[in-house]
């Protein structure tokens, strides 16, 4: 009886390191560093094609859409959705279509409890001229698109994963990151909502020494006071109200 006993609570300490070693921890790195990410289980994003304009309407039309994300390449309808909506989804009927043009990624809680969105796209600064040819190689590895350069800075490109990706943005970047192959490597975590007076670090395309004053999320300089909007200011994505 002494023996089960020890073994039972040998068996049961197995399980609970077995757990704790597996659980999903949540990151992504800003200036070397790694900054933790604690996951919103309550809510999905959900990235619609353009091309597949039925499928936004149809989940729209079902579900109650939370807020949205405004892609500024135009690729992609973003609908933020609550857990329980998705699963709604998931029980209809069309779900085993329409899940074919549906690219779903988190929510996560960072500094000051604000809620931020892991929209497809990420942003990836090469060490030199010629790793574009790099670039192009891990594209094709993990299957995302590399959507453009920025102008103001050559070095960087916006990429995008695809509905073949079989990897988040946030792992595509931090994989990207941690090989070395690359300067920067950071997933696209958006705040349509940010209280007022909070600065997300870390989810911009550019680094503070790189990008003294105001550029619109094109990479263009703004001159004068900025309108409305979100925009990049000393490397950080700040929404003026």
């Amino acid at each position: 009886m002494i023996i089960s006993k020890k073994y039972s609570l040998m068996l049961l300490l197995v399980i609970l390191c077995s757990i704790h070693g597996t659980a999903q921890a949540y990151y992504y790195y800003y200036k070397g560093n790694k900054i933790p990410l604690t996951l919103n289980e309550n809510k999905v994003v959900a990235s619609i094609p353009k091309t597949c304009d039925v499928t936004s309407k149809r989940i729209c039309a079902n579900v109650q859409v939370l807020d949205s994300i405004r892609d500024s390449d135009g690729y992609f309808d973003i609908f933020i959705i609550s857990r329980s909506d998705y699963e709604k989804l998931a029980s209809m009927d069309s779900w085993e279509e329409d899940k074919k043009s549906v690219i779903l990624t988190s929510c996560f809680i960072i500094d000051k409890n604000a809620e931020v969105y892991e929209s497809p796209h990420l942003t990836v600064k090469i060490k030199k001229e010629e790793d574009k040819v790099l670039l192009a190689s891990y594209a094709e590895r993990y299957k995302f698109r590399i959507v453009r350069n920025i102008p103001s800075m050559p070095l960087w490109y916006i990429v995008s994963v695809t509905l073949e990706s079989e990897k988040s943005p946030l792992q595509c970047a931090n994989e990207l990151y941690e090989s070395g192959d690359f300067a920067y490597a950071v997933p696209d975590l958006v705040s349509p909502t940010i209280p007022d007076g909070i600065q997300v670090r870390g989810i911009t395309s550019k680094t503070t020494e790189e990008s003294s004053g105001i550029y619109d999320l094109q990479g263009r300089r703004i001159n004068g006071k900025p309108t409305k909007g979100v925009y990049i200011e000393s490397g950080r994505k700040t929404v003026v109200r």
